[in-house]
């Protein structure tokens, strides 16, 4: 009876202390739905297309009136009811840098855009086009200094009667390579859009967990410099993308509990 009792005592004393121990909740529990709901990646497409189309029709335009001005004003007296005193050259270098300027408005939209792709774990895509979405519009520019030259040089060379060819064949290469690189972009877009992919982190994890011969063969072998380069950089944008992703865990997570604080 007496070691009964001893016992009896223990363990009502081990009772209360683990509940003294253990601190009351003051809030209830998160599900891991609450969490994982609005933090679960979605897929959000790249707005970009349709303004990349938009802005080379509008350059085959150009480069159209552009021609039509070379070749249907050669004298000053048979456009001058249209174009004024202006001669042809100098409508078409203005309406240049016109062109110039929008090129210049969507690499800042691109650039805007592909930095929100990036923040979203998209980091192979914005990789891969990181050069190419500024393309167009160093070829611009480059087109701009050629015209500088030329315009250099008309005096001292008479340059007259060559110049509006110059200048024609000075559009022709701008709109073959700067149509080229909006073009090869729209197309990767495009694919990337109708893919609808998840995060790169997901991707990988897919692939770690369902593993094939590709990939088990493509992590065999020597790397050289080049290789090791593109993998420390995907490494650093992976580790960025993370602490970003576990940002805005921390902030839901506050949120919800902000939540059932007043509830």
């Amino acid at each position: 009876m007496m070691s009964a009792a001893v016992q009896q005592e223990s363990s009502s004393i081990d009772a209360t202390q683990s509940a003294e121990d253990d601190p009351p909740i003051d809030h209830p529990l998160l599900y891991a739905d609450d969490l994982v709901g609005d933090v679960r990646p979605y897929f959000k497409g790249v707005p970009t297309v349709w303004w990349g189309i938009l802005l080379t029709f509008l350059h085959v335009a150009f480069v159209a009136l552009a021609f039509s001005l070379g070749f249907l004003c050669v004298t000053p007296n048979q456009c001058s009811s249209v174009l004024g005193s202006f001669e042809p050259a100098t409508v078409i270098i203005i309406t240049k840098v016109g062109i110039w300027t929008l090129h210049a408005i969507f690499e800042c939209y691109l650039q805007a855009q592909h930095s929100k792709l990036r923040n979203r774990g998209y980091l192979a895509l914005y990789r891969s086009i990181r050069h190419l979405k500024h393309l167009p519009l160093f070829i611009h520019s480059a087109g701009n200094v050629v015209f500088l030259i030329i315009l250099a040089l008309r005096q001292s060379f008479d340059l007259e009667d060559l110049m509006i060819y110059l200048i024609l064949g000075v559009l022709s290469v701008e709109l073959f390579f700067s149509s080229g690189c909006i073009i090869i972009y729209t197309v990767k877009i495009m694919k990337f859009n109708r893919m609808k992919p998840c995060p790169d982190i997901q991707e990988e994890e897919r692939r770690h967990s369902y593993p094939n011969r590709t990939n088990i063969l493509s992590e065999i072998g020597c790397r050289d410099g080049s290789s090791l380069e593109n993998l420390v950089e995907k490494q650093a944008d992976l580790i960025d993308y993370l602490k970003m992703h576990n940002v805005q865990l921390s902030k839901r997570l506050l949120a919800l509990i902000s939540q059932q604080d007043r509830a």
